[in-house]
Order: C-alpha cells, then sequence, then structure tokens
C-alpha cells in the first residue's frame, strides 16, 4: 500500500483551486465536511505554486489556539506592540511583504477556528488586497463574521468540496492497494465512509492489518462488516463529542435498526432529541420515501456508538424497537417482519417461532438465504418443529450447505405422519443427495418412481427427474419430465414447480430450442420475484437462460438480462459471484476480454461458503478462455492448472464440452492449432451425443475459427436443429472457408459482428483477407483485414487467424505450429509427440520453412513467429 494515497477525483477542483489563488482572482474558501480532502488539496496547491518560485505561507488554526488573539499568528506577532490596532497592523506586513514586492499566497487550514483578531488580520489582507488566499473550513460549524463574510460579500470565492463518488472510491483503493478490488468490497467500502477519504483511510488499514481485507488471486476482497480501529473510533468519537446526549440518545437506538420510519423513531425518542440529532447533522430524513424514513448521516456512527454500548443495553434497545415495529400498521410487510425477527433475535425478547418462520420464508422471497436460514435455525431452537425445520431446509439449500439441508430432509421424511409427507421429503432430500454425488454414483430420485406415483405425487417425482437429467446432460428427457411435472394436478409444492422450470429452461437451451426456453423463463423470474424460492435457485434459473441466449447468438437479450439481474443487488457473496461471472460471461461473448478476465478474477476471488463451487469452476474456465484468446499463452496455461473437476452433479454446468473448447483455446494461444481443432471437434462430438446441440454450435464454430475446413455439413445440418443467428453464422462461415468464397466470409463476418461475436467476426474476416491476399485481390484484401484490426484493436484478440494476417513471411499453417513449439522450447522428437506425427516430418516442415524465409537457424524463425503475434 501506498504510504501516501494517491489523488482521485480531484483534477477538476484543484484546477479551480489554482485559477482562484492568483492575483486576478484574491483567493478561495474551500468548505466541506471532516475527513473529505481539504487539507490535502489545500497542500497540493501549495505546493504547486512553491514549485513556480512563489512565496507562500501555511497556517493551522486549533481549537486550543482559538482563545489567544492573533494565537494562530504568534510567530509574525510582535511582542513590544501593546495595542490591538498595532498589533494587527504589524501582523498584516509581516504577512503580506518579503521584500521582493512578489504578491504572496497564504494557506490557512481550518479557517472557522480563527480567533476574532485573526479572522480581522484575514479580512484586512484581503479587502486592501494585500495577498491572495486559500482557506479550507468545515462545513456545518461556526465561523467568525470576518471569515465568513468574505465569501458571502463575494470578496473569494468559495468551493464546497463533495466526498467521493464510488467510482472514485473504487479508482481510488485500487491505486492504493496496488491491485484491483472485488466490485462488492469497494461497494461496501463505500457505503460504510460515504467516500470521505480519512474515514476511508482509516478503515481500510485497520481492515487490511487485521486481515479481513486482503488479496486473492490479485482480487482484493473485503469479508464485509468492519471492525473499528482504535484511530478510526476516536476520530468519529472527536467529530461527535460536543453533541448533545439527547441527540446522540437517537443515534444509539438507530445504530441497531438503521434506517427506522420516522413514525417509529419519533414513538421511540423524544421528538425534541430527533429533531436535534437532525439539527447536529447525526440522521438525515428521506422525506421523498412514503413512509418518511430517518438514516444515520454515516454508517460508521452506528459501529462506534454500538461497540461503546453494553450488551445488555443493545439486547435492550433491539427489544424496544422491535416492539414498537410490532404495533405498527405496516408491521406485516416482508421486510418489517425480517426486521423484526433479526431484532427479537439479538433483544431481550422471548423467541416467538411462529414469527421466526415466516420471516425466514421472507427473507427467502427477498432473496437473503443468510438471514433465512439463521432465523429458520433460531425457530427450530425454540420449538418450532415441522414448520420451522422445513424452513431450515430452504436456508440451507439456498446457501448451498446440501450435507445439512439432506440430513434435515431425512430426519423430516423418516418423522412424517402420513406417506403422502414421507414421499415429499424423500424426494426432496433425494434431489438434494444428488445435487452432492457425482451422476455416476447412483440415482436417488429414480429408485423413489413406485413409491412417489402409489401415493399420488407422480408431478413432484417428475419435477425431481427432470431436474437431475438436466444436469446429467439429458436435454431431450429433462424437458419431457419437466413437463409432465408442470401439467400435472399432483405438483402441489412450490419448491418443486420452480425445480420443473429450471430443468425445462435449461433443457431447451441445450437443444437449442430458444422459443421453448422463453415462457418457462420468464414464469421462473416471476416466482422468484413472489416466492420464498428467489435465491440460488434463481441464479441457477438465470444461468441456464443467460447460457442460452449465448450459444444461440442473442447477445443483445443476454446483456439486457444481466443488466436486470445485476439491478436486484443481492446481499450475499454467492450473488456477488454470480453477479461478476455473468458480467464475465456476456463480456467474452461481445469479445470484451478485459473486462471478461476482470469481472470472472473477481467470480473466483469472492468467499463463498459454499459446498458447491459451480460459479468459481465456470468463471476459471472463462477466465483461460477469455486470456487464451488475447493470445497469452503461458498465463493460460498456467490458469489451466488451477482447474479442479467438480464432483457433484453441479458438473453439468462445466460440461466436458466446455471444458475441452477451453482448453482448444489454450492450445491455439500456443500455437497449436491443429491440437486446438482437434479438442474443438472432440467437444463437438461429446456435445452432439448428449444433445447439447446449442454448444455442439459452438464447438464446431470456434474449429472452423482455427481453420478446420470439415464442418460446414454439419453445421448445415444443425441450422434445422438449433434456432439463433449464431448457427446461420456459423454454418455459411464454415461454408466459405471450405468452398474457399471470400464474400461468403465476408458475409458470415458480418453477421458475426451483427449479433455481437466481434471476436468471432475478427477472426472471419482475417481468413477473407488471407485468401484474398493469396488470389491477388489486394484492395478487397486490405478491406477485410481493416475489418479485422479494427475488431482486433476492439477486443484485444490475438487468435490463429489474427496472427497469420499479420505474418510477414509465407509460411504454412502447419509450419507456423512446427515454429510455435520450437519457440515454446520443445525438442523435434517432443514436437512429434505432440502433433502426433514423424521425427522426419517435423524436420521437413522446418527445413522448407527455412528456404521459404532465409532464416536457417531455429532461434531465428522462433523470433519470427514470435513478431508475428
Amino acid at each position: 500500500m501506498e504510504a501516501a494515497w494517491p489523488l482521485i477525483g480531484r483534477a477538476e477542483e484543484l484546477d479551480r483551486l489554482r485559477e482562484s489563488t492568483t492575483p486576478a482572482a484574491h483567493g478561495v474558501v474551500l468548505s466541506g465536511p471532516a475527513g473529505v480532502g481539504k487539507t490535502r488539496l489545500a497542500a497540493e496547491v501549495l505546493a504547486y505554486w512553491q514549485g513556480q518560485g512563489r512565496w507562500c505561507r501555511w497556517f493551522v488554526a486549533t481549537r486550543s489556539a482559538q482563545s489567544v488573539p492573533l494565537g494562530v499568528f504568534a510567530d509574525v506577532v510582535e511582542t513590544d506592540v501593546h495595542d490591538s490596532v498595532g498589533r494587527i497592523r504589524s501582523v498584516v506586513n509581516a504577512l503580506t511583504g518579503d521584500g521582493s514586492g512578489d504578491r504572496v499566497l497564504l494557506v490557512i487550514d481550518d479557517a472557522n477556528l480563527l480567533d476574532e483578531q485573526s479572522a480581522l488580520v484575514l479580512h484586512q489582507i484581503v479587502r486592501h488586497s494585500h495577498a491572495d488566499v486559500l482557506l479550507t473550513m468545515r462545513s456545518g460549524e461556526p465561523a467568525p463574521d470576518a471569515v465568513t463574510g468574505l465569501w458571502k460579500d463575494q470578496l473569494i470565492a468559495r468551493l464546497d468540496l463533495q466526498p467521493l463518488s464510488q467510482e472514485e472510491t473504487a479508482d481510488l483503493l485500487t491505486r492504493t492497494l496496488g491491485g484491483h478490488l472485488e466490485s462488492s468490497a469497494a461497494a461496501g467500502l463505500w457505503r460504510f465512509t460515504r467516500g470521505n477519504v480519512l474515514h476511508l483511510r482509516h478503515l481500510v488499514e485497520g481492515e487490511r492489518a487485521n486481515g479481513r481485507l486482503s488479496e486473492r488471486d490479485g482480487v482484493w476482497v473485503w469479508e464485509g462488516r468492519p471492525e473499528i480501529s482504535a484511530p478510526l473510533t476516536e476520530l468519529i468519537d472527536a467529530g461527535i463529542a460536543r453533541q448533545p446526549a439527547h441527540a446522540l440518545a437517537v443515534v444509539d437506538l438507530m445504530s441497531v435498526a438503521d434506517p427506522l420510519e420516522v413514525a417509529v423513531l419519533t414513538a421511540l425518542c423524544d421528538p425534541d432529541a430527533v429533531e436535534a440529532a437532525h439539527r447536529a447533522g447525526l440522521i438525515v430524513i428521506d422525506t421523498d420515501a412514503a413512509p418518511a424514513v430517518a438514516r444515520l448521516a454515516h454508517p460508521l456512527l452506528g459501529e462506534v456508538r454500538r461497540a461503546r454500548c453494553l450488551p445488555t443495553r443493545l439486547q435492550a434497545l433491539r427489544g424496544e424497537v422491535a416492539r414498537e415495529l410490532a404495533r405498527q400498521d405496516n408491521a406485516r410487510g416482508p421486510v418489517m417482519l425480517v426486521r423484526r425477527a433479526v431484532l427479537m433475535c439479538g433483544s431481550d425478547l422471548a423467541p416467538d417461532s411462529d414469527l421466526l418462520i415466516d420471516a425466514a420464508r421472507a427473507a427467502l422471497r427477498l432473496s437473503d438465504p443468510i438471514t433465512a436460514e439463521r432465523l429458520a435455525h433460531n425457530a427450530v431452537t425454540a420449538g418450532g418443529g415441522y414448520r420451522a425445520n422445513r424452513a431450515h431446509v430452504g436456508g440451507l439449500v439456498d446457501t448451498q450447505r446440501f450435507r445439512e439441508a439432506h440430513e434435515v430432509t431425512t430426519m423430516l421424511a423418516a418423522s412424517a405422519k402420513s406417506p403422502r409427507g414421507r414421499v415429499a421429503m424423500a424426494v426432496l432430500a433425494a434431489v438434494i443427495k444428488d445435487t452432492m454425488v457425482a451422476p455416476t454414483e447412483g440415482n436417488c430420485v429414480a429408485a423413489l418412481e413406485n413409491d412417489a406415483a402409489a401415493v399420488g405425487l407422480r408431478g413432484i417425482y417428475d419435477a425431481a427427474l427432470a431436474y437431475r437429467e438436466a444436469f446429467q446432460i439429458n436435454p431431450a428427457c429433462a424437458v419431457e419430465a419437466a413437463q409432465a411435472a408442470l401439467d400435472s394436478a399432483e405438483l402441489f409444492s412450490e419448491d418443486f414447480e420452480v425445480v420443473a422450470l429450471i430443468a425445462l429452461t435449461a433443457g431447451n437451451a441445450m437443444l437449442g430450442r430458444y422459443s421453448a426456453m422463453a415462457a418457462p423463463a420468464e414464469r421462473g423470474y416471476v416466482m422468484g420475484r413472489n416466492s420464498t424460492r428467489s435465491a440460488t435457485a434463481h441464479l441457477l434459473h438465470s444461468v441456464h437462460h443467460l447460457v442460452g441466449l449465448y450459444t444461440g447468438g442473442y447477445l443483445a437479450q443476454a446483456a439486457d438480462l444481466v443488466a436486470q439481474l445485476t439491478r436486484e443487488q443481492l446481499e450475499f457473496p454467492l450473488a456477488y459471484s454470480y453477479w461478476a461471472f455473468i458480467e464475465g460471461l456476456v463480456a467474452i461473448a461481445h469479445g470484451d476480454l478485459a473486462v471478461a478476465v476482470q469481472r470472472c478474477r473477481e467470480a473466483r476471488a469472492v468467499n463463498v461458503v459454499a459446498e458447491s463451487t459451480w460459479i468459481q469452476t465456470w468463471a476459471l474456465l472463462c477466465q483461460i478462455t477469455a486470456v487464451a484468446m488475447s493470445g497469452d499463452d503461458e498465463t493460460a496455461a498456467t490458469l489451466s492448472q488451477e482447474y479442479r473437476a467438480p464432483g457433484s452433479v453441479a458438473a453439468a454446468l462445466s460440461p466436458p464440452s466446455v471444458l475441452l473448447v477451453t482448453r482448444s483455446w489454450v492450445g491455439a494461444a500456443a500455437g497449436v492449432t491443429s491440437r486446438a481443432v482437434s479438442l474443438a471437434v472432440e467437444a463437438a462430438e461429446i456435445a452432439r451425443g448428449q444433445h447439447f446441440f446449442a454448444h455442439e454450435v459452438l464447438c464446431r464454430q470456434t474449429a472452423v475459427q482455427f481453420g478446420d475446413r470439415n464442418q460446414a455439413r454439419r453445421l448445415t445440418e444443425l441450422v434445422a436443429i438449433v434456432e439463433g443467428p449464431r448457427v446461420a453464422a456459423a454454418a455459411l462461415h464454415a461454408t466459405g472457408l471450405e468452398t474457399g468464397d471470400c464474400d461468403g466470409l465476408c458475409e458470415a463476418a458480418g453477421r458475426y459482428e451483427q449479433f455481437g461475436d466481434r471476436i468471432a467476426a475478427a477472426d472471419t474476416f482475417a481468413q477473407a483477407a488471407n485468401l484474398l491476399r493469396d488470389r491477388g485481390l489486394r484492395g478487397a484484401a486490405l478491406t477485410a483485414a481493416a475489418s479485422a484490426e479494427r475488431l482486433s484493436a476492439a477486443t484485444g484478440a490475438a487468435t490463429p487467424a489474427l496472427r497469420s494476417l499479420r505474418c510477414p513471411c509465407p509460411l504454412t499453417a502447419r509450419q507456423r505450429e512446427v515454429i510455435a513449439l520450437v519457440a515454446a522450447g520443445l525438442t523435434n522428437r517432443q514436437i512429434a509427440e505432440q502433433l502426433v506425427t514423424s521425427i522426419r516430418t517435423v524436420e521437413g516442415h522446418l527445413f522448407r520453412a527455412s528456404q521459404r524465409t532465409g532464416i536457417s537457424s531455429r532461434e531465428g524463425l522462433a523470433t519470427l513467429v514470435d513478431h508475428s503475434t
């Protein structure tokens, strides 16, 4: 971390301060709250003018010197002058004259603390234009009339300094920490400090020292709610030390329940105390809300005051608020219900299991599974019985604690009082169990088919079966079972309806039936907004929908969906990781490689305490692909070593074909294009065998981008099977490459670019340019090459097709591949083994490359290929 934090987001203010401290402008007052950065800016201006050779004087007003006449100017006061007028005149002369005739710049920090005589000196200097001044003042605090009159009478300008924005705060922290800061961490640190640089610095240094703010894989992550350091506590205490006790009592109450409706706050506190707290700037009132809401002016106030209170006092305060919330007319709303239950859990009130159960369900509806699990667990402890345990299962599943969820559902199935209840719980337990184990380890759901049919629960069995088939990449079976479940009158459970919708969306997406995917996807989102199954189930549902849009080539709709999902801002780590991943996925789809790498790194860095790691697995594969697309083969190879195959049915979210196509991009980055083509085709054949037609299209498109001329027939067949613009563009691309149709290649490139796949478009333009150049059509080749280079520059891509476009020598693709392996340090024998050919063949390729280029050494050929990339 840098010792001196960089100055971020203040360029405009700094320019204005410099302009305002010239002889033509006379000076400026810089006003703002404590810690916002006034002193730092003043110091920057002082250093600038000193660097210009100007005479500058710096003074700091303090509260202790305020009681001493001319205290801030004690160093220049003439002690032998006894009358006040003479002393003031002597100070003015001492401050404004250095004998050179140059106009001095006076900088006074915290000018609101000047005594009356010092303020008069300052006023005289400005009024008679003896010097230029730069004053800093703390907003909201009284100042001598002589000081406030300077800007009120327009003798000098006034600039109000605002805290840093969230974006500026993130930029500052990234620069200061020396690495990228994960987005939810940046948002959280800004939320606690509101862009106050002084508070931010103390908070960051304290959190970093205690290990709560740490670096993981090049990304800085934060554990969340801060532990306030002693220096920061003292700083905040000093800022509120002179506030009246009754106003601070309001802060204490709000420290356990922020925000709070004004009606609730005034019912619990003296309205005069609330007014005093508002007047002192301790709380703010949002009158635009209906009803009006009070909030702490600064979140750290609540943290510090809460730390100062005894635990028994905090329990009593939470109990008071919880009781008052229960008396309010709108206490039955989900947000208020959750707040009441959370306050009750930490209060001196006796637990109410019914309230806790209802609140746990409300928390799930609000997509807060962590709070839901905690409330449901308390309900179980309070004796809530079956209903409490059932709510607890929902919280455990949504926090992906599957083993605990399986234990609870197994217990509920064993203790069920009716056959239907037993089977319903057994099916739910089987779904959870199948989520925990690899597909080859058994099918717990299938074993319950007869039991479910016997008690009239075929609908929930079909829903569970559909879910499992979708995760085993059996899309046709998943669609059939899901549709049967949704059409069944026996599907009585909201849980299983969500499961069926996930399977139906996923199955249609894998089959490439995107129009059939739309209806269950939308129905799932409606349920997600209105049911208690809206947290991780909502994430699973949306990721299948999103991947379907990606593979089909509906990239604009995918971007719109991500924008819609990220606006929800679910507040738990799994959601933070998910948002980062889906933004990275859409970025790689559009060819925004730098954004894709950054967001995927964030998705992997977030500390998700869960038994399933599908998000991190997918994020790693996307990150590897983006890095490889940019041509960084060494980083791609290093990242590839971090891959670990998931050990559960959730592995379907990163199926074998996805892994193989990622590995094909790694091979392409290393220059081994034949291996890259082989892997992409192998991935396509696996996807074909699974009827994962949507991904088959993407795999075969990738092979064509690497120069494979053998995919036109199958891609043309897929046009009749799979919907969407991607398959049509890929079929045209493959046909154009196979037949040497340059116009067809350019048309395919245009189609790719039209739906948003800019890297595929760049590759196709590059392939067309090479063909046109070989045929001597220089003008058309230059046009196609310019389009390829334009897209390459926009995306940062360095693919095999783009590298061959830039190659200054007439090497064949195979010769380039062999030389790339030479550049990687491989011997001829190792190259032959990797390319599955003979050593003599490798030697022949090197000999002919030497003849074509005139370069006889292996080192020279390797350098040539390196330069061409």
